[in-house]
């Protein structure tokens, strides 16, 4: 999605969702976010692995029928 989109769906202007996108990403820079971060990341690897299990039992399970 556009800053121009965003700015016509929420009836604002462009320069407000520059300013609004500006102090979003300040905030999510700030070091007090890091371990937040970290944290993310940590569950985002997690849910990733899970999903290559899941696909590889899937895959198994597919395989050993085709046998």
């Amino acid at each position: 999605m556009t800053f121009e989109e965003i700015a016509r769906e929420l009836g604002i202007s462009l320069t407000r969702v520059h300013q609004i996108y500006k102090h979003a990403i300040k905030k999510l820079r700030s070091p007090k976010n890091k371990d937040k971060w970290l944290a993310i990341f940590e569950t985002l690897d997690l849910i990733e692995q899970e999903k290559t299990k899941r696909n590889n039992l899937i895959q198994g399970v597919d395989h050993d029928n085709n046998d």
